[in-house]
């Protein structure tokens, strides 16, 4: 009993650690090309400086828009015409959905994606968030 429960404080409190800071390398070629990457820079190229980041923690698109809850449905008592009604989404519930899709889409392609994957994502969101 007591070694499942230290199995158990053990599990608890690795997840609550906080996700560990990695390290990115800025490197510059030759011909003045700038990479970024995570593994130190290659001996043809100079290391010009290095970056602490902490990743955010990856939300789920399912995830993001469960929290966006649906508008009640409303019922007219009306004999003529019985509709039912529902609220539009507001703008900045659509935008965040399209925010949110497009990081899980970002996600799912990981560092392997091409201009066009990310002129198609990017284009998706300048629709659903018009800038004021």
């Amino acid at each position: 009993m007591r070694r499942w429960m230290l199995a158990l404080l053990l599990l608890v409190c690795t997840q609550m650690m906080p996700a560990r800071a990695e390290q990115l390398y800025r490197c510059l070629a030759r011909d003045g090309a700038v990479s970024y990457q995570a593994q130190p820079c290659a001996a043809t190229m100079r290391l010009d400086r290095v970056v602490e980041y902490r990743p955010e923690p990856v939300i789920s698109a399912s995830q993001a828009t469960a929290g966006l809850r649906q508008a009640p449905v409303k019922q007219h008592r009306s004999v003529k015409n019985p509709r039912r009604h529902r609220a539009a989404a507001t703008a900045s519930d659509r935008c965040r959905a399209a925010q949110a899709g497009r990081s899980a889409a970002l996600e799912q392609l990981g560092l392997k994606r091409t201009y066009a994957q990310l002129s198609r994502l990017d284009a998706k969101v300048r629709a659903a968030c018009p800038r004021g």
